[in-house]
């Protein structure tokens, strides 16, 4: 399924009165009157299951994840932005039995990595300026002031195994 695809899926299971989906986003504003936007690199999809990333204009992002046609879990990131956004969804995506997430805020980054099948959470604070590589079934962290990755993750069907590398 393409991104334009799950972004026209995303607009029909938010609950919102005058939405808007154009120019690869959709775009609503909460009984606040607070702006809501999900863009199109924020939506995974595996199998039967999609998951968003909900940016909020004052810092109250949501993530949400459709586990199957009846059941939706929504996720209140938890972000110390002070009441505003700082950058939102950095890498949103399904590898095995896991949701990854990682987004930003005032202090740092979050590695998020939820069992899709048990419905637990792991969440790693990473460095602010910390670079991702994933590929396939792994994830490489390093600090962006060093070559070496500081640890990786490398995801099995029911676990995931993290490598701290000496410094």
């Amino acid at each position: 399924m393409d991104k334009k695809q799950l972004l026209e899926w995303v607009y029909e299971e938010i609950d919102f009165k005058d939405g808007e989906l154009k120019d690869g986003k959709i775009t609503w504003k909460n009984i606040f009157e607070a702006e809501h936007v999900v863009y199109a690199k924020d939506i995974a999809y595996q199998d039967d299951k999609l998951a968003w990333y909900e940016n909020n204009e004052v810092g109250l992002d949501l993530l949400k994840l459709k586990i199957n046609k009846n059941f939706v879990l929504e996720w209140k990131v938890q972000t110390n932005t002070m009441g505003f956004s700082y950058g939102g969804c950095q890498l949103i995506d399904f590898c095995e039995n896991y949701l990854i997430v990682i987004y930003i805020d005032k202090h740092g980054k979050t590695l998020v990595l939820i069992n899709t099948d048990r419905l637990d959470m792991t969440r790693i604070h990473l460095n602010r300026y910390a670079l991702v590589d994933f590929n396939r079934d792994k994830l490489v962290i390093k600090n962006n002031k060093s070559e070496d990755a500081d640890f990786s993750v490398k995801f099995h069907s029911q676990t995931f195994t993290k490598e701290t590398f000496n410094k």
